[in-house]
């Protein structure tokens, strides 16, 4: 159902651009040239919808397209794992900037090291070690490519958590899902991993 904004709670930054509420959301529309209509909703702004849609569409419609049942089983599916997301304190952006300036460094210095600890003991080798500014996952695997991606944000954490996030990843390369196999690895290899998981998802205060 769409909830009609009042005068101050909308606003239109220029003709192609609109901003309204809708079941508690801001939805942003943009008009693009666009075939169809895309919808995106990011980690450090769960109750914003990025929405683009085709030039020819009126923001009417691109509001009812919200109210059809794939699109709020969509919603309702990303907001189950915006819950389960570590929590994270809000920043000004020079506040910011430094944390992950500071985390990077720290990172760099740390992770070498885990990580060839880790590829020797567990018989694999990573083709490439890359640190993000991302908050929805601590750490990522390709297993096409063998690279590894961690999340800049990791640095705030204890060593430990740390070398538990490079020993999570490097096990994706012996088993790709979350199966008995792979806890059984890290129960073995890595046994306090489940403080370390709890400790990550408490996020940071």
């Amino acid at each position: 159902m769409f909830e009609e904004p009042e005068e101050h709670t909308m606003k239109k930054t220029q003709s192609s651009i609109k901003e309204c509420v809708w079941r508690g959301y801001t939805v942003h529309i943009i008009k693009k040239k666009v075939k169809h209509t895309n919808l995106r909703i990011k980690p450090e702004q769960p109750k914003m919808i990025h929405m683009s849609i085709p030039r020819f569409m009126t923001y009417e419609t691109a509001i009812k397209l919200l109210d059809q049942p794939r699109i709020l089983r969509w919603i309702e599916k990303y907001q189950k794992k915006v819950n389960k997301l570590p929590v994270f304190p809000q920043m000004q952006d020079e506040e910011r900037q430094w944390h992950i300036s500071y985390y990077r460094e720290r990172l760099g210095t740390l992770l070498p090291d885990m990580f060839r600890k880790w590829e020797l003991v567990l018989g694999v080798s990573c083709n490439k070690v890359t640190i993000r500014d991302t908050r929805s996952q601590w750490g990522s695997c390709s297993i096409r490519t063998k690279n590894i991606s961690i999340s800049v944000w990791l640095g705030a954490f204890p060593e430990e958590c740390i070398e538990y996030v490079v020993v999570h990843e490097l096990t994706h390369l012996l088993e790709a899902g979350h199966n008995s196999r792979f806890y059984g690895i890290l129960d073995q290899y890595y046994p306090i991993w489940k403080s370390c998981r709890e400790q990550l998802k408490n996020g940071l205060a």
